[in-house]
Formats: structure tokens, sequence, C-alpha cells
């Protein structure tokens, strides 16, 4: 389960100097985090927060190794760090012993930009289907505070756009038709320069059931496609939309 943004060799780089002459992940825990020394070829731009990262990770998984999971949870089961709660999360979700409130722990720690938390947003929805309002307070939340931190990072936008547009799709399938209509229309307008808004809405109507709202999305997205050159495409939205609609018939 992948939990982490940062790349095999990135972590490797950093686990080596982490455990540099003899260092273990826990030795660098103290009322601060103790930063190892780079290497001296690094391009690491953020070697502070990426070791950081990935040594909170490591401690984690030590002692889920090394005692067992309801010992890792005892240790860390109070942790403020996102990457710490992910990584407890993920070793319960590998043992089937993962809960919701262990999910929503993950999304309800203070961002970090590092954390891969695409797995957490489908586990939310697959461990909250009984608790559907808590559900989608939990999900709202994450996207507003995950917005707020990801506003000036570098592909920031992209990934905002992309927990925006799972929780659009997300709205549907809870039946909160009004939200999905209008956190899709939000992302179709943030989005001047695609079709991929539209017929993600239209997908999502559909597989709901709600066929007047996904015709009424296919001829948003071939006015779209109409209005950025790409004819073929909005053609075949428009074929689409009138076989759609016959089933209103």
């Amino acid at each position: 389960m992948r939990i982490s943004w940062l790349s095999a060799e990135e972590i490797s780089a950093a686990r080596a100097a982490l455990t540099a002459e003899g260092a273990t992940w826990e030795s660098h825990f103290g009322p601060e985090f103790t930063i190892p020394a780079a290497p001296e070829d690094t391009r690491l731009i953020d070697w502070p927060g990426i070791t950081e990262h990935v040594a909170r990770a490591e401690r984690v998984s030590q002692v889920v190794r090394d005692y067992g999971l309801e010992e890792a949870r005892r240790r860390f089961g109070g942790a403020t760090t996102a990457i710490e709660a992910a990584t407890l999360a993920a070793a319960a979700h590998e043992g089937d012993a993962l809960d919701l409130d262990e999910v929503i722990k993950v999304l309800e720690r203070p961002i970090d930009n590092y954390v891969f938390y695409a797995p957490f947003l489908e586990l939310l929805i697959e461990r909250g289907k009984r608790e559907l309002d808590r559900t989608v307070a939990a999900y709202e939340q994450f996207v507003t505070a995950y917005a707020y931190a990801l506003d000036r990072v570098p592909h920031g936008t992209e990934r905002i756009g992309a927990v925006k547009d799972g929780l659009a799709d997300f709205y549907v399938s809870a039946g909160r038709v009004d939200s999905a209509e209008a956190l899709f229309e939000q992302r179709h307008d943030e989005d001047q320069g695609d079709v991929a808004v539209a017929l993600s809405a239209s997908r999502a109507f559909l597989a709901a059931g709600s066929v007047s709202h996904a015709v009424r999305w296919l001829g948003v997205g071939a006015a779209r496609a109409s209005a950025l050159g790409r004819e073929e495409l909005a053609e075949r939205l428009r074929q689409k939309q009138e076989a759609v609609r016959k089933r209103l018939s």
C-alpha cells in the first residue's frame, strides 16, 4: 500500500543517512528531530522534511515488525503527524484490523505534503458506509485543509483538483446531488482547458442512475470540447448524450 509521494531513490537516500554509523530511527527523536548529514551529492531540496518524513514512517514500521500492531498502536495511536498515523493505518489494513477511526485520524492530522492520501480517501468511503454523515464531513474537512496546505506547493493545483474531483464523485454516490453539482461546476470553471471534469461528472451521475444529470453534463462536455476546437470529441459526446437521453423516454 503506497502511502508516500517520495520516490524509491529518495526514500533510499534518506534511510541510508538516517542509519549511518549505527544510528537507529528512534535516535533521531528527542525534543526536536535531529536531521542527519546530507550526502555531498544529494539533489534533494527539502532534506530536513524528507528525512523526518521517512524516519517517522520507519520507526512506526519497526515497532510493528518487532512487537506487533497493538504495541505500535499503544505507542503511536496518539501521534500528531500524518505520516505516523498513515503508517499505523497501513499496517492495520494489512492485518485486516483497520477501522474508520484510524482512517479519519490520518485525514485529520496536519497535512503532510509527502503523504499519498488517495488510498486513505478510498478506505474512508469503504469503511464509512454506515456512518455517511460523519464520512462526508471528514472528507470535506480534509479537502479544505489540503487545498489550504498545497495552495502554493509545486504541482499543488493538480493535486488539489484531484481531491476535489474525488469529493464530487463521492457526493454523487452518497446522494448529495446538490453538493455534487456545485462542486463539479466549480471544478469545470477552474479547469478551463479540458473536458475531464464534465466527463467525470457524467460518468458519476450515470453510475448512480441519475440519468438527467448525466445527460446535462455530456452536453456541458460537448460544449467545452467544441469551444476548445475538439470537434470530433464534441460530436462523440453529443451522440453519447442522445443515446443516454433515450433512457429517459
